[in-house]
């Protein structure tokens, strides 16, 4: 009788548990999704919050209604990490395996056979009708036909491609390595502009701008028709993979384990909230910002009220 007793307190527990989440989440408060011993590169799409797990070598899937982990999907390749939203599917780049994965984003199945691409693929993107895949460890980048499921150009850019985007027009590559942001004709696969900037990294566009996250721990604004670096603005230590919500950047700091938030009409920091470890990437869904922790396997929910501080 007593273990019954026991075993219903502990169900009603985790019931309670859970709506007190859901609860928080529609007040406007912080929250965090436990996914896993890792939470790294995220995308939004089909309704989800989409994380990669390295370590356990998985794609997990958030539902935001419930903010609770709705799927986690096994993968075949070896430290998955960079992940892309688009043509119905979820594709995510397997680093030590030179592979992309695509997933099902209605069936959450991956695909039996994965794409061969560079070495060292780190960041995808999609735009222009195809899945861009940056290869850091063999200089190049891969443009993927989503129909055909095979590479149909690879373009050597030398360096250490990492973050990269499609946006007024062009493909832009963030250069780590030479320090520099390259800018590539889709229509002819060629590279049409090569800007310095010390140790680039992510890239994450607005109506006017592309806006380029940089160890030097600071993030630039970049003109596209006139290519020039039009501000600059410190935050946190290492930022990385950030997103844009109304006319705010919000820029995860790995080494400081916070967010910053950028307002880019005055390019000033008009926040800075703590996370958890080694926020990594931050994307928007549901109309809340949504931050990994690498160093915890969790996922934050963030009201964008966070970023009034």
């Amino acid at each position: 009788m007593w273990r019954n007793v026991v075993v219903t307190l502990l169900r009603l527990a985790a019931v309670l548990t859970a709506l007190a989440c859901v609860s928080a989440a529609g007040a406007g408060e912080s929250l965090k999704v436990h996914v896993g011993i890792r939470a790294e590169f995220a995308v939004a799409g089909a309704g989800s919050v989409w994380t990669t797990n390295s370590i356990e070598r998985r794609l997990v899937r958030i539902d935001p209604a419930t903010n609770r982990v709705s799927a986690r999907i096994a993968l075949k390749g070896t430290n998955p990490l960079g992940i892309a939203y688009g043509a119905g599917s979820i594709w995510v780049a397997n680093r030590y395996s030179g592979s992309v994965t695509r997933v099902n984003a209605r069936t959450n199945k991956a695909a039996t056979k994965a794409i061969k691409v560079g070495f060292g693929p780190y960041a995808i993107a999609y735009g222009a009708g195809s899945i861009w895949v940056s290869n850091e460890s063999s200089g190049s980048v891969s443009r993927i036909n989503p129909a055909r499921n095979r590479v149909t150009r690879t373009i050597k850019v030398g360096g250490g491609p990492n973050g990269l985007v499609v946006a007024f027009g062009s493909l832009w590559v963030a250069d780590y390595r030479l320090g520099r942001v390259l800018r590539i004709d889709p229509a002819k696969n060629k590279i049409t502009a090569k800007l310095p900037l010390a140790h680039a990294d992510w890239i994450t566009p607005t109506a006017d701008a592309l806006w380029i996250s940089s160890e030097t721990n600071s993030v630039y604004r970049l003109d596209p028709q006139t290519l020039q670096i039009t501000a600059s603005v410190a935050v946190g230590q290492n930022p990385l993979a950030s997103t844009l919500l109304g006319a705010k950047l919000w820029v995860p700091n790995i080494d400081s384990n916070t967010v910053s938030v950028v307002d880019t009409t005055t390019a000033a920091v008009t926040a800075t909230i703590p996370v958890g470890q080694g926020p990594l990437a931050v994307v928007q869904e549901a109309g809340d910002l949504w931050v990994t922790s690498a160093g915890d396997g969790d996922v934050w929910r963030l009201p964008p009220t966070a970023g009034r501080r």
